[in-house]
């Protein structure tokens, strides 16, 4: 008999499974069967918890079932599965002879064993005749004490909840274009579960395992073995388990209504001090919503939202003060546990399920520090693609709650940047919250890594929620904003891509906002402004044909130095420096998932010419991302850009009052300019002060040695009349000097986040990438099965 999972994947191979499901399709059936079969009469038996031999064969049932049925949702050479035929077909039921559907049983066995007195949570007390015990396993949301599991019982639970992911990966085995609209009936099965106080337990229990502290006391955590502490894979299997019924919803039928759903489930209050503050409710066997999602949006108890705030703080800042210690080499596991992206997905789903948790972020005393933190990890990860996930996930959350304003203004409070480590700070001692917001999507755009194409739009969209409540923007991110600015409104940037209209859009809106209403509070903002006056000016005189005639140009260049190098010339990489084929930017390509309700309605005119491509995977998206960086000459699937485009958005853009201000500001500013100059020269000379740093005394005075004609002409000094003009600027003078913007006034609204299509696939290979990668490095349960919804790279 098999003593571990390790055994029965070893025992049996992949190639093994798919020669007889393939060759022998009725008897692959007939033993998931029996081997069900067996796992009921051991899961009913009186002495489970009491026989060592029953409870090891009732594992193995369970072990035997998660190594063979990936191999039911995997995809046989000919395109076709199994799934229907073994898991969804009524068939007689070995023994008993009655009609029975395997898959919807299972699923049922599976939750029970997870509550399962005696296995998986403490055996019953003396007078209850129950074996399926409904009950959370640890304190936290909906329970005030813990149940005080055994280590079997922990271990028993890893067990079932590996196998409950296994039977919900059919995800996995479907192409990302179909992932949305193919139904997973394992996940609905549960998540649309008509057993509320099933769901209500297996959502708490596995809410408040994630959450759970592991303290270690005074020991060092490291380990100098490969294996996985308990209760770390207990928490990591806890949150993708939570992960994938938040996550999931069944396609809706072209009637509007959910395949496989059933009559709406009506609700009714219940009371209990030991519940969560949810709203029980009762109903048929299926219904129309995911129970999952209802229950945590029903959650409004403050101690509850301190609990999952507060851990969720925990498991971030314990990753950064690991990250920054100076023994980070040493204690740093070499397993991986909860991490960052785990925490910050948990946070995700919990605000957009939640409208009163994301009132409670804003408001919490803490929500600048989760502020500081998440940007942290942003500029922590941006340069490593494997956590190109949880950068983008951090900058869903930024965007999700810069919608609020609120959160908007708090962000103009002082930055403490001591909590960062010394390369990631600026000097500036006046920075606040929205200056370095601004100055990490400066440094993540300009970055122009493939992997972060994604985040790009979730960046200027944060920037531009926040724009109409900045005040006192620092001079340096000021320029850096500007800076950005002119190579996104570059005509050559512009036309490259349609995409590139949006990014444009935004930063017009900020610059917009800016004016309206921010102008007094913002003088270094203003004053960047209007130096770049030139490039607002050349927006508003677009000229498609010389947009065009530049960014062939830009691509020839670019090409030519491809070829150079090509060739192999040890000077091309000098010559290549020089040459930029479009402004720095131009490698980015678009995100449909980025859009939603946040993207601009551009009509069909806005979107040009360019052909459809068609429904394409994560993987190819990823392939044109890379393949993109290199410029090439116009070709039939290339956007092109046409005059109706360019009328379809140019008009729109609020440029008019902008350069109004900005003309009527320049004349000042020229005149405080010149003033400041005169002022210097008509100054009476000084004496020079002697300085000592950077020159020895031994070295020769030579200003003795110059000539007295070209002493004579030589100015003193250029006077700098920037402390004069960011002084009028922050004046009522300023305002009186600015022309009248009434009937230009914008409202205040902020661009929403919308779950796309796209954005809702990438979602789901992420999550489901996590798993797989998770359930490798043990013994491999989905390796070298046929993944569909993700592509598998060797880290070779």
């Amino acid at each position: 008999m098999p003593d571990s999972p390790h055994d029965v994947f070893s025992l049996v191979t992949p190639a093994d499974i798919r020669r007889i499901r393939d060759t022998a399709q009725e008897n692959f059936i007939k033993l998931m069967d029996k081997v069900f079969d067996r796992l009921l009469v051991l899961k009913a038996s009186r002495d489970l918890a009491k026989n060592p031999t029953t409870t090891k064969q009732l594992l193995n049932c369970v072990r035997v079932l998660a190594r063979l049925i990936p191999f039911v949702y995997e995809a046989r050479s000919d395109g076709s599965t199994i799934e229907d035929i073994v898991l969804w077909t009524q068939r007689p039921r070995p023994g008993s002879g009655a009609d029975y559907s395997l898959g919807k049983q299972l699923v049922s066995a599976t939750i029970d064993l997870l509550f399962t007195s005696g296995f998986t949570v403490p055996q019953a007390t003396v007078g209850e005749d129950t074996a399926v015990r409904y009950t959370i396993w640890e304190n936290g949301v909906g329970q005030t004490s813990s149940l005080g599991s055994s280590k079997e019982n922990v271990s028993n639970r890893i067990e079932v909840l590996r196998l409950l992911l296994v039977l919900c990966c059919k995800t996995m085995y479907v192409p990302p274009a179909r992932s949305v609209a193919i139904a997973n009936r394992a996940l609905h099965t549960i998540a649309y579960n008509a057993n509320k106080k099933m769901v209500l337990c297996l959502l708490c229990s596995l809410l408040n395992t994630s959450l759970k502290e592991h303290s270690q006391g005074w020991a060092i955590p490291y380990r100098n073995s490969t294996a996985i502490n308990p209760a770390d894979e207990l928490t990591l299997h806890a949150m993708q388990a939570l992960f994938i019924m938040l996550e999931y919803q069944t396609p809706a039928t072209k009637g509007g209504q959910s395949s496989d759903a059933g009559s709406d489930a009506t609700s009714a209050e219940e009371s209990n001090a030991n519940t969560p503050s949810m709203v029980l409710v009762t109903g048929t066997e299926t219904g129309t919503q995911n129970l999952f999602r209802v229950f945590v949006s029903k959650l409004h108890r403050q101690q509850e939202f301190d609990y999952l705030i507060g851990n969720i703080m925990r498991l971030l800042e314990e990753t950064m003060r690991s990250n920054l210690s100076i023994l980070a080499s040493v204690t740093k596991q070499p397993t991986r546990h909860v991490m960052p992206q785990e925490a910050t997905i948990l946070l995700w789903l919990l605000l957009e399920n939640n409208s009163l948790f994301k009132e409670y972020v804003v408001d919490h005393n803490r929500s600048l520090r989760l502020f500081s933190v998440l940007l942290y990890f942003m500029l922590n990860g941006y340069t490593d693609p494997a956590q190109s996930g949880m950068v983008r996930t951090i900058s869903h959350i930024l965007h999700y709650l810069s919608e609020d304003g609120q959160f908007a203004t708090r962000l103009m409070q002082p930055f403490d940047q001591s909590i960062l480590p010394s390369q990631m700070r600026i000097v500036d001692a006046s920075l606040t919250h929205a200056d370095f917001m601004i100055n990490t999507a400066f440094t993540l755009l300009c970055s122009s890594k493939p992997y972060l194409v994604p985040v790009y739009s979730n960046l200027l969209l944060l920037v531009r929620n926040v724009s109409p409540y900045l005040t006192q923007i620092s001079q340096m991110t000021a320029d850096k904003l500007l800076s950005l600015f002119d190579i996104i409104s570059s005509p050559a940037f512009v036309i490259s891509e349609p995409y590139h209209v949006r990014w444009l859009i935004y930063l017009i809106e900020v610059f917009d906002y800016v004016v309206h209403y921010r102008a007094i509070d913002n003088p270094h903002l203003m004053y960047s402004m209007v130096k770049a006056r030139s490039c607002f000016v050349r927006l508003k005189a677009f000229d498609l044909d010389k947009a065009k005639g530049e960014l062939a140009a830009l691509r020839e260049k670019k090409s030519k130095s491809d070829a150079t190098r090509t060739i192999g010339s040890l000077g091309a990489k000098a010559d290549a420096a020089s040459v930029t084929p479009v402004p720095s930017l131009a490698t980015l390509k678009p995100d449909d998932s980025s859009e939603g309700a946040a993207s601009p309605a551009l009509s069909d005119k806005a979107r040009g010419k360019r052909p459809d491509p068609g429904p394409a995977s994560t993987s190819d998206t990823r392939e044109q991302a890379t393949t993109s960086t290199a410029p090439k000459q116009a070709s039939p699937g290339q956007f092109q850009p046409s005059t109706e485009w360019v009328f379809s958005w140019l008009p729109d853009l609020p440029l008019d009052p902008i350069i109004a201000v900005l003309d009527a500001l320049s004349v000042h500013v020229d005149r405080i300019s010149n003033d400041v100059q005169r002022s210097a020269e008509l100054a009476p000379p000084t004496e020079p002060i002697p300085s000592d740093s950077g020159k020895s005394n031994l070295e020769p005075d030579q200003s003795d040695t110059k000539p007295a004609d070209q002493t004579s002409t030589e100015p003193i000094a250029t006077a700098d009349p920037t402390l004069a003009i960011i002084h009028w600027l922050s004046s009522n003078a300023m305002t009186q000097a600015m022309p009248d913007l009434e009937d230009s006034m914008p409202e205040i609204r902020p661009r929403l986040q919308g779950m796309s299509p796209a954005l809702v696939v990438w979602f789901k290979s992420l999550l489901w990438s996590m798993v797989y990668s998770s359930g490798v490095k043990p013994f491999g349960i989905w390796k070298n099965t046929h993944v569909r919804l993700f592509v598998i790279k060797s880290s070779q």
